[in-house]
Parts: structure tokens; C-alpha cells; sequence
């Protein structure tokens, strides 16, 4: 018996997202939405290593083109945008399909089923994190928001382990500064439910169409005067990424309705569609130009990226349902938490041996050990820590047959 659970936690086919096809939408799991989130953490994990890269090689060592082209891949912000959106997706699913089944959403208890299963991986890390530099006196070399605000350490370990670090101190977290997409999806966990209501009462008096362009519209324009006129913590709050949800929560809507199946794109469009939607996203990471244009067009890659991945069938949508991505996109939340920190231990060690090579040949190096070190460990954390806990917030003796979900 015991053997049995064991190996049915262990086991491939435990965990959503490893059929290799994909599904419909009235499925709680998409194989190829965790595919697609496979993608997403890989752009935040290359992101964060070429910074790495940038930092401890020297910027005054590199030329214009080497400047460039690592200001061009190095966007790990990508990542987050794709994130964003693919939780608004996720739980905009959510509740119309609970919507269809309960006459009542309890957004209360949302919250609390989605913060016991996300939290206590997220507290493991900064808990250690904090004992470990409080122990040793250990300061990382090139991770600037460590010297940030404030000057306590434990208050900057409390602040960020109850998600308002960046609104109270204008910082990231010192302890985890990735921990400010954590923040931002807190945020929306409280307030994504609301707008959702509001705009569903909106969308039956003045029509679908007319309320998306209004609700999309708004959401960019509060975005942009954030982005402008805010502190840095505004600038970092859900104000400023939530159009990002918005497209996500939108196409959530538009896919599983009528409309969203009868306009699909031809099959042999979604490969171009989709990978330059992906493109186009890693190309507008970096400031490139005023925001009033950057991010629409951010918001219509990532929109072009769910319209290829999510419609109908194509070998784009296939691809993104690949076991391999699939994979990587269920263990993305664990790859998140724990990345950066082998990467600012592991990327000087490696820079350091091998600098004498041409510096494309030592990004390479530094790509293969840096993501190796990154995924073999990252799934070491998600089937001994993040797996548990969701074990344990399942409140049952029973071994879970299904993970959660980065949302």
C-alpha cells in the first residue's frame, strides 16, 4: 500500500500536463498552458543568467555588439509579463467553471486555498535564506537590491514573507528580490476576483466588446500613469502589471466562448503567429521606447502567443504540450524560488575558469551549466518541498494525484 502512493506521487503521471496533447478548456489542467509556462520561466531563468553574465564578466570588458546583444535576450521581465498573463488566464478559467457548479464564488476561500499551497514553499526559501547570511555574515557580490531597503534585515524578512515589502520600503526584497512578482500576484489574488464581478455586470448592461475594450483600455492607461508618475513601489505594484492579467483573464473568456472557436487562425499560421508573438515579447523586455506604444505591444504579443497556443489545434499548440516543457512549467513556481540563488553562487565560480575563452563561447558554457544546475536542482526543490506542501495543504493523509499549479 504505502509502496503504491509512493510511487503514485512519483510517478510521471501524477502530474498534470504530461499527456503530450492537448486538451479542452473545460479540463482544470491545460498540458499545453504548463507547457507554455515552461516557456515563460526559461525566459525569466536565461534572463536572470546573462545578467550574471553582464555582472561578474565586466561591463567595461565587452564590446558594443556583446552590450547589445545581452540587453536584448537579458529581459527576464518577459517572463513575468507571460506569467502574469497566463494566471490571469488561470483564474478566470477558475471561476467560470466553479461559476458553473456553485451559484457562489467564495473569494475568501480562493485566497486561502491558493496562499496554502504557494506560501509555504515561498517562506521555506526566505526563512533559509535569512538564517544562512545571519549565520554566516555572507554577502552576495553583484546582487544590488541585497544593500537596499531597510536597513533591518529580519524586518526586511518579515515585510517580505507577509507580501508588502515593495509598497512599504520602495525595494525589492532584500532576502529574494524576485520576490516582488510574488507581491504582485498576491495583489491580484485579492483583487483580480472583484474586477472580474465588475466586469461581468458591466459586459451584460453595455455588451462583451464594448466592456473588454473599456476594461483592457482602463487597465493600460492606469499602467502607464503608474509607470509614469508613481513611486517605485507603484511602479512595482499590480497598478502597473495589471493589464498583463487583464489579456489573460480576456482570453480566458474569449477561448471557451462561442466566438473564441469560430474565429481560430489557420493551423499553418499558428507556428509563425505563436513564435513571433514569443519574439516579439523577449524583443520589447527592455525599455526600447515611450510606454504608451512598448506596451500595447508587449499585450499584443503575449495575446498573439494565447490565441496560437489556446485555438483550436495546431502543431504550435502540440509543441507547447510537450512533456519536456511541461515538465519545466510544472515545477515553474520552484524554479522561481530557487534560481537565482544557484545562479549568484555558481555563475562568478564559472565566468572565473573559463574567461579566457571568446565571450560568446563563455555565455555558452555559462547557459549549459547555469540552466543544467538550474532544472536538476529546481525539480529537486519541487519533489522535496513545493509537492509536500501541496500534499499537506490538501489536508489529507492521501498522497496528491495532482500538483498545483503556478497561478
Amino acid at each position: 500500500m504505502r509502496s503504491n502512493r509512493i510511487a503514485g506521487y512519483y510517478a510521471v503521471d501524477a502530474v498534470p500536463g504530461f499527456l503530450g496533447r492537448a486538451s479542452d478548456l473545460t479540463r482544470t489542467h491545460l498540458p499545453e498552458l504548463t507547457g507554455l509556462r515552461g516557456v515563460a520561466i526559461l525566459i525569466v531563468v536565461i534572463g536572470h543568467l546573462l545578467q550574471r553574465v553582464e555582472r561578474f564578466y565586466g561591463r567595461e570588458a565587452l564590446n558594443v555588439i556583446e552590450t547589445s546583444l545581452l540587453g536584448i535576450l537579458a529581459t527576464p521581465f518577459s517572463g513575468c509579463r507571460l506569467l502574469f498573463c497566463i494566471t490571469g488566464f488561470t483564474l478566470i478559467l477558475y471561476i467560470q467553471n466553479e461559476a458553473k457548479n456553485h451559484s457562489k464564488i467564495d473569494d475568501f476561500n480562493l485566497l486561502k486555498n491558493r496562499l496554502t499551497r504557494l506560501w509555504p514553499p515561498y517562506f521555506i526559501v526566505l526563512f533559509a535564506t535569512f538564517t544562512v547570511i545571519s549565520v554566516t555574515g555572507y554577502r552576495p557580490a553583484g546582487s544590488y537590491q541585497f544593500y537596499g531597503a531597510p536597513e533591518s534585515l529580519f524586518l526586511s524578512f518579515v515585510t517580505s514573507a507577509l507580501y508588502v515589502h515593495d509598497l512599504a520600503f520602495d525595494s525589492f526584497p532584500r532576502l529574494f528580490p524576485p520576490g516582488w512578482f510574488l507581491e504582485v500576484h498576491f495583489q491580484f489574488l485579492i483583487i483580480g476576483p472583484v474586477l472580474w464581478r465588475w466586469y461581468r455586470r458591466a459586459s451584460e448592461r453595455n455588451g462583451r466588446v464594448l466592456t473588454s475594450l473599456l476594461f483592457l483600455t482602463t487597465t493600460v492607461l492606469v499602467a502607464i500613469l503608474a509607470e509614469t508618475y508613481g513611486s517605485r513601489g507603484i511602479r512595482y505594484s499590480l497598478l502597473a502589471f495589471l493589464p498583463y492579467f487583464a489579456v489573460g483573464a480576456l482570453m480566458a473568456e474569449f477561448t471557451a466562448s462561442s466566438r473564441g472557436r469560430a474565429v481560430d487562425l489557420a493551423p499553418a499560421m499558428k507556428w509563425p503567429v505563436g513564435s513571433l508573438g514569443v519574439l516579439a515579447l523577449i524583443l520589447l523586455g527592455t525599455p526600447c521606447g515611450p510606454i504608451w506604444w512598448q506596451l500595447p505591444a508587449q499585450l499584443a504579443a503575449i495575446a498573439a502567443i494565447m490565441l496560437a497556443c489556446l485555438t483550436g489545434q495546431s502543431g504550435f499548440r502540440r509543441a507547447m504540450s510537450n512533456r519536456a516543457l511541461a515538465r519545466i512549467g510544472t515545477a515553474s513556481f520552484s524554479i522561481y524560488l530557487v534560481h537565482l540563488q544557484i545562479l549568484q553562487i555558481t555563475m562568478p565560480i564559472v565566468i572565473d575558469h573559463y574567461r579566457h575563452l571568446p565571450f560568446l563561447a563563455l555565455v555558452l558554457i555559462c547557459a549549459i551549466v547555469g540552466l543544467a544546475l538550474v532544472l536538476t536542482l529546481s525539480l529537486g526543490f519541487y519533489w522535496l518541498v513545493e509537492r509536500p506542501c501541496v500534499a499537506l495543504s490538501l489536508g489529507s493523509k492521501r498522497w496528491p494525484g495532482k500538483t498545483t499549479r503556478f497561478s
